[in-house]
This record gives C-alpha cells, structure tokens and sequence, in this order.
C-alpha cells in the first residue's frame, strides 16, 4: 500500500463529503472492510481491516464506532457527490421512494428511502430514519422530497415512482403544486370516479387480462389523473395513477419502482447484511446508512463499467447471472485480495471528478 493514494483518496473525501483530519482515513478503512467482510457488523469488519496486525481488532472496532457515532457526513454532500461520480449533473432523474424495515430485539429499524433510478437498480441519495412501526405519512414524505428540491431544484425529477403506501389527496396535492411527474400504484379498492360514477378500482379494471393494459381518465378526490391497469404473470391486479395525463407508458415507467427493491436485497442478503447490526439508535442507524451508501455507489459503479468490457451472462431463462452491483462488488472482493493498492487506485478514480467516459477509461486501464 502506498501511503500517498490514501492521502489522495483523503482529499478528495475532504472536498467532496466534508470529512476532516484522521477521520478520512477511518471512513476509507471502514468502506474497505465493509467491502471485504460482506457485513456490517463492526466486530466481523475490525478483523478485515488494513490496521489488523498493527492495531488491535478491539481499538479498530472503537474507532469504528465512534465514526458511526459522529459522523459528520451530510445527506446532501453525500447526494451531490453520487450526482457527480456518475456524472448525472443536468440530467433528469427517475427517483423511487420506498420503506425498507426490520427488527433487532424489540426495536424497530424503519428507514424511508428517496433513491435514483439506475439501469438496473437504485441508490440512495436521501433517507430518513423512521422511529416507530409502519407506514409513512405525507409530513415526512414531503420532508425527504423537500431535501431533494431544495439542493437540486424540482427540473431534475423526471418522475416519481412509488408504491401502493404512497398514496393521499394531500400527498398527491403536494406533488401536484410543486409539478412533480408522479406515477403511483394504488389498492384495488381504493375508490375512483369514473364517467361520474363511484367505482372500486378492481371494478373499473377488473376485467383487464394477463399481459392486456386498460388506460382511462379517471378522478380521485377530485383530482383528474392518467390511470393504467394490466394483470401480472401471477395473476394479480396492478393499477398506477399519474399527474401526467399524456403519458401513454405509465406501466412502464412504474417499472423501474422494483429498482429500489433490487437496492433493498443487494444492501442487506445479497450485499453488506445490513441487519447483521446491532445499532438501533435512529441517528446512529442514518451514520451507518451513509458508510453503506458510499461502499454501494463504488460497487455499483465498478459493475457497471465491468461489464463495459467483460458482459455479464445471461442465462437461458433470460435474466442476468448476476446484478451490476454483484458484479462491481466480487470484482472489489478480488481485487482487495490481490492488491489494496489497486483497491485504492480504483476507488480513488470512481470519484474522481473526470467526465464519465473518460474515467470509464481510467477505470478500464487500471483493471
């Protein structure tokens, strides 16, 4: 290891997350062994850090946890720097928001996640961390889209996309006032207006066949919305509403809501196993979501820019071997094993601040 790509790395993480002093390093180790040690459990990760040997795992996982404790990382510069690393600044964004929830003892972790739309999967830019069981409310919904506009402004959301929690005359209000493009799925007994008539939504579209799409102009709460409707492989109902009345792809955009779902699986099995923590302390819990977050976006990128080069296999039923983020996330695991300098080096280019295309190249020649 070269001391100098860690100084390097440490100035960049100071100019674009607003880390300071030792506390870069510690960020820097911490991802690493996040990424080697597939948990986030703070115990199992000292025993992977570049310090074992020369500091004892007991003084690597104090300082583990006091950065968790006292993260001074911010969501925005957290947000802005994802923009940048994929070099989305100017560009319209599809975003998902979605609850991700589990239990630890009797506490209940329960994050509200507003994450982008990328190819195949989602990342994070804002959170918030929920203290109690359930669903969300519009006040807090507002609250996590609010962070967004205001340090990025409205222009960027393409659309919104979320589930059958997200619904509401007042949240759909919201969204309307500050003309941001929703598309929604409702329940199949929510009640819609259609040709002045006061129907069930599985009424309005319940004849609707595997595979078929049934579009209509329909009313809820007096508010006029662009509603579609098609019938799963599993048989199951699926409406989606949106502000958008002349957008004849609802379906298609609401799609891409599975991302975050795909988000969700790779940040916990699939991934680092987020639930492997004992944390339980709200603020604490959003301190570690960002560590995650940043050890994700660099898996994530890596995978991408992989199968640039070497194209993941598809196999006969037609889905990938593996996601993008599984792909970036082995490839770190190998090369962490092989050589932590080469680690560093790519890590260090997936934020660096070159044009995407040129630092795909950069990536490129480095692995």
């Amino acid at each position: 290891m070269k001391k100098s790509k860690i100084e390097q790395l440490s100035v960049i993480l100071n100019q674009e997350l607003g880390i300071h002093g030792n506390n870069c390093k510690t960020v820097i180790d911490f991802v690493c062994s996040l990424q080697k040690a597939r948990t986030v459990n703070l115990s199992k990760m000292s025993n992977y850090s570049s310090k074992s040997g020369l500091v004892s795992p007991n003084s690597i996982y104090k300082s583990y946890q006091r950065l968790v404790h006292n993260s001074k990382i911010t969501q925005t510069s957290l947000a802005k720097c994802i923009i940048k690393m994929y070099s989305l600044e100017g560009c319209k964004l599809t975003l998902s928001m979605d609850r991700t929830n589990w239990k630890y003892g009797k506490a209940n972790i329960n994050l509200l996640v507003l994450s982008l739309c990328v190819l195949d999967c989602a990342i994070p830019l804002y959170w918030l961390e929920l203290d109690k069981r359930g669903n969300s409310n519009t006040d807090e919904r507002i609250k996590l889209l609010d962070q967004l506009t205001n340090d990025f402004g409205v222009a960027i959301i393409d659309y919104l996309v979320a589930d059958r929690e997200f619904i509401g005359k007042d949240w759909f209000n919201y969204l309307n006032v500050r003309q941001i493009k929703f598309v929604v799925r409702i329940k199949a007994n929510m009640l819609l207006d259609n040709d002045n008539k006061l129907l069930k939504a599985k009424s309005v579209f319940g004849s609707v066949n595997v595979g078929e799409v049934i579009s209509k102009q329909i009313t809820i709460e007096g508010m006029l919305l662009s509603a579609q409707a098609t019938r799963s492989k599993d048989n199951e109902l699926v409406i989606v509403v949106s502000n958008c009345l002349s957008e004849p792809k609802l379906l298609h955009t609401y799609a891409k809501r599975w991302r975050i779902e795909c988000l969700f699986a790779n940040c916990k099995t699939r991934g680092f196993n987020f639930e492997d923590t004992h944390i339980t302390i709200p603020d604490r819990i959003g301190n570690l979501t960002k560590l995650v977050v940043i050890a994700f976006a660099i898996c994530y990128l890596v995978g991408l820019i992989r199968a640039s080069i070497q194209p993941l296999i598809v196999k006969n039923h037609g889905y990938k071997q593996h996601s993008y983020f599984r792909y970036g996330y082995d490839y770190m695991i190998q090369v962490f094993s092989q050589s932590f300098h080469k680690a560093i080096s790519l890590i260090i280019l997936c934020f660096s601040n070159f044009s995407l295309e040129v630092k795909c190249k950069k990536i490129i020649s480095v692995m």
